[in-house]
């Protein structure tokens, strides 16, 4: 008799649950069969980048220059340059200067040129002193000109052209001319003149060779190079505040320049163009995949290329601060104190999808296939990007190799 099962009303024969074990039993391994398959990636070679954006803060050695109570002041050096040690850089002019003073000496300096011509009308001139006389013909009207159209910067730096020419003409005439009293006169009017200018005037020079620029920050004597072991990351968020800076869309906050100076408040500041200089800025995430010592390239709100290198990390809970040295090239930050900065390191390595790091008691690494068994190997993270990882085997003894399969949706 075959051997049944009663249901109710109903007799189940054995064989229809081993027909249906058998069917289940198939089914399985079928969704086993292909999930083992989709389930592992073979590692590759390839390259990441680690980037990272931000908000710089500049920190550099600067050597500042006070000036005192002035009403004008007037740039003979383009900001931005090299100067040397003791050259000219600007002219302070006192708030009780009158402009007209200038326009009287250029008008006493050419009655004197135009009458020592007229002496010498009738005398053999020299092509040096003809050629003189040219040129201070129009030095002479262009000062007029500008000091007509209160252009300060030019008077300034026709001025000292001016002299030199001036100078070199009166030692030739001298050779050829007896001053008369009206020549005399001319002569006395010009030295009072200038005697009161020199009076109303302050020449600033150059302390020492170096960068020089005219905007000033109030942060000249705060962020030397002694700060870059003590910012915090508090320091460097009340810093972002309260210091304008120049975003990506050319936008300009409200900055300092030499004509709104005060009285003993920074005029210039200069820079050794020679000495190491640093940024620091603030990266979201809990890890920069940064090491210190490492070089990196940095783009300062679009401009070209720097090399840099890291020179600290200080770990927060979600973000981290990041302080970066550069050697050279400070000449295209000099004026700016906090402007946008883009970071960025190529690694080169094992790549493998992030969906292969997994956990085994509380470390992380990955699964590779040894033949029917999965064997877990602990890893570092060289770079992270698009779902993709480079890793490096934390212990020597256990290796990762290119086109090992790694277990990539279960452990």
């Amino acid at each position: 008799m075959a051997a049944f099962l009663e249901i109710g009303k109903r007799r189940i024969k054995f064989r229809f649950f081993v027909i249906l074990a058998l069917l289940l039993s198939g089914v399985i391994y079928f969704l086993l069969s292909n999930h083992s398959e989709a389930a592992y990636a073979s590692i590759n070679y390839g390259k990441l980048d680690v980037v990272h954006n931000g908000l710089a803060v500049i920190i550099r050695e600067e050597l500042v220059q006070a000036a005192p109570a002035y009403g004008r002041a007037v740039y003979l050096v383009a900001d931005g340059t090299v100067v040397e040690e003791n050259e000219p850089v600007a002219i302070l002019y006192k708030e009780n200067f009158n402009d007209s003073i200038v326009k009287q000496l250029y008008d006493v300096q050419e009655k004197i040129v135009q009458y020592q011509q007229e002496q010498l009308i009738d005398k053999a001139i020299s092509n040096d002193l003809t050629k003189l006389n040219n040129d201070l013909q129009s030095l002479v009207s262009q000062v007029q000109i500008s000091v007509k159209d209160k252009r300060f910067t030019e008077v300034a730096k026709l001025e000292s052209n001016l002299r030199k020419l001036l100078d070199s003409k009166q030692k030739l005439l001298d050779l050829v001319t007896e001053p008369d009293d009206y020549l005399t006169d001319l002569y006395h009017k010009e030295s009072k003149l200038t005697s009161d200018i020199d009076q109303w005037i302050i020449k600033i020079k150059a302390p020492e060779t170096g960068l020089i620029s005219f905007t000033i920050d109030g942060f000249e004597n705060v962020l030397g190079i002694s700060s870059v072991d003590r910012i915090t990351s508090e320091d460097y968020s009340n810093l972002i505040h309260q210091i304008p800076y120049t975003d990506a869309t050319g936008q300009e906050g409200d900055e300092h320049s030499i004509s709104d100076a005060q009285a003993e408040q920074a005029l210039f500041r200069m820079v050794n163009p020679h000495e190491n200089w640093f940024a620091v800025l603030k990266c979201d995430g809990p890890e920069s995949y940064l090491e210190k010592g490492d070089t990196l390239e940095a783009v300062f709100d679009g401009q070209d290329p720097v090399s840099a290198k890291v020179n600290k990390i200080q770990k927060e809970r979600d973000y981290f601060l990041l302080t970066l040295e550069f050697e050279d090239q400070v000449d295209k930050i000099i004026n700016k104190r906090v402007l946008p900065i883009r970071i960025q390191k190529t690694v080169e390595g094992l790549l493998l999808p992030e969906e292969a790091l997994k956990k085994s008691r509380g470390r992380q690494g990955v699964y590779i296939r040894d033949k029917e068994e999965n064997s877990f190997i602990e890893t570092s993270i060289q770079a992270k990007q698009d779902g993709f990882v480079i890793v490096e085997a934390v212990s020597d003894a256990q290796a990762l190799k290119l086109h090992n399969q790694v277990l990539t949706d279960k452990e």
